[in-house]
């Protein structure tokens, strides 16, 4: 019962009043390109597949579970002309982001994405992409399984069939999203102890500020929410290379920054199949004023595995037992045969 109604009370606060919070952000945020940005398309010159999933704060009553499932296709004008014919690509992707005991608040989301390359130099050197996104996203709270205190009674405890009079109050809320995104890579003419790339981004998201309220007769617009993130990677020597980036947000009054970097290593192991040029990634973020994020990484000419964990740094740790967040992330690339190329 306590749990029970800590967890309404929590909602109704957050819903009705002008809080705001951010919209879920991955710590592998690279590994979910449409959740990112959408004009990070323009990087992916084969049809790929994208899974990512995060769990955090499981040792709390509220956890919270967020999935992200990606699927982008390249768009050539000429198949024969790699990488310059590259046009750009289009996506489509969902989300789940589930919190409360036995997930009682779900918001769930469906996008269509579009990106379009404009190419500032020959050999797909040097590259500008424009995108936009656009999709329905539904919230809702499963009040079927709340209990509420008027449900309960001296004589016999809890009674299933008084119904409470704020549950009417209470309704499904599904909205249409746009968000819109540019991104710039530079690709160096070198191969070998140079900067081999220099990356930078920029996205906006709820252009339209949707109404995700889901109490009657009360408005929750989305503010806008920009991210700005970028990078480089830098070859130390033919089969190691050191990649930097950042990432930071703002919506409303909220503002969360990440920033770190890789370190990847080609194995010197002769294999074949899905197995074939295998890299190893080793990563360390700080996101600012809240965690350290510790990240592994395998890279094959097909398979992008990666793994990640949060130490969460700040006062909820003691709140937390200790326990922060991980990741998971998954990606198939159906390619024309090309070893694989550290992007971030």
């Amino acid at each position: 019962m306590v749990k029970s109604f800590l967890t309404v009370l929590i909602f109704l606060v957050v819903a009705g009043n002008d809080l705001r919070a951010q919209d879920p952000v991955f710590s592998q945020f690279y590994n979910a390109p449409l959740y990112l940005n959408p004009a990070l398309m323009g990087d992916y010159q084969d049809f790929s597949l994208g899974l990512s999933y995060r769990s955090q704060w499981n040792s709390l009553v509220f956890p919270y579970n967020t999935t992200q499932v990606s699927m982008i296709a390249p768009l050539y004008y000429d198949k024969h002309k790699k990488p310059e014919g590259h046009l750009g690509g289009v996506g489509v992707s969902f989300y789940t982001d589930k919190a409360g005991e036995g997930d009682n608040f779900k918001s769930t989301g469906a996008n269509a994405s579009f990106a379009y390359n404009v190419q500032l130099a020959t050999q797909n050197k040097n590259t500008l992409t424009f995108a936009i996104q656009a999709g329905m996203v539904n919230r809702r709270i499963d009040t079927d399984v709340l209990q509420w205190g008027e449900q309960y009674s001296d004589l016999i405890g809890f009674d299933p069939t008084v119904v409470p009079a704020d549950v009417s109050l209470i309704n499904n809320s599904t909205v249409f999203d746009i968000t819109t995104g540019a991104f710039w890579r530079y690709y160096s003419s070198i191969d070998s102890r140079v900067i081999r790339s220099i990356y930078a981004g920029y996205c906006v998201g709820h252009l339209n500020h949707p109404d995700q309220s889901v109490l009657e007769n009360q408005k929750d617009n989305l503010p806008l929410l920009h991210k700005f993130h970028g990078g480089l990677v830098v070859a130390l020597s033919e089969k190691f290379t050191i990649s930097g980036n950042f990432l930071t947000l703002f919506q409303d009054e909220e503002n969360q920054t990440n920033y770190g970097m890789f370190g990847a290593y080609t194995l010197p192991v002769e294999s074949s199949g899905i197995l074939s040029n295998m890299i190893t990634r080793l990563g360390a973020w700080h996101r600012w004023d809240d965690s350290f994020i510790a990240s592994i990484e395998f890279l094959t000419d097909n398979i992008q595995l990666g793994f990640s964990y949060d130490w969460n740094v700040t006062s909820l740790k003691y709140n937390n037992r200790g326990t922060g967040a991980y990741e998971i992330t998954l990606g198939y690339k159906f390619y024309s045969p090309a070893p694989p190329k550290v992007l971030y």
